[in-house]
């Protein structure tokens, strides 16, 4: 029985022997095959490509100020007052615009208009900040 479990036992050492690669000779050396690009040690990170897109943070609080700045040629608002080649916009933020020129709008519509500057001997055709309308397109009632 001794012997039987001492042959058990040298068969389970040679056998873990030769899966770990040791207990042989150390002089016969193997050729390495082909690497591959993928296989990078765990400690080095690969450089990024320039056309990785960053990972952004995840925010702590909504933003303070406005992220979709409109551009200073359009005034987005509701239709405050409407009289013969003048509308009135109000902003979100409570900023009048007088905008001379013929549109088509109602009272209380929601529109973007594209304006440019009035020119210098012309005279703002209602209350608020006066523009000259180019463009407008109602975006709902």
């Amino acid at each position: 029985m001794r012997r039987l479990a001492s042959v058990a036992l040298a068969a389970v050492a040679a056998a873990l022997l030769a899966a770990c690669g040791g207990g042989g000779d150390d002089s016969v050396s193997e050729t390495p095959g082909p690497t591959s690009a993928s296989a990078t040690p765990a400690s080095v990170t690969p450089t990024p490509s320039p056309s990785d897109l960053p990972t952004l943070a995840t925010p702590t609080a909504p933003p303070t100020s406005p992220t979709d700045v409109t551009p200073a040629s359009v005034v987005a608002g509701r239709v405050t007052a409407v009289t013969d080649g003048c509308v009135e916009v109000t902003t979100d933020d409570a900023a009048v615009w007088s905008l001379t020129g013929d549109a088509q709008v109602a009272l209380g519509d929601t529109v973007r208009a594209t304006v440019a500057d009035l020119a210098a001997d012309a005279a703002p055709c209602g209350k608020g900040r006066g523009a000259r309308l180019e463009k407008i397109e109602v975006a709902g009632p």
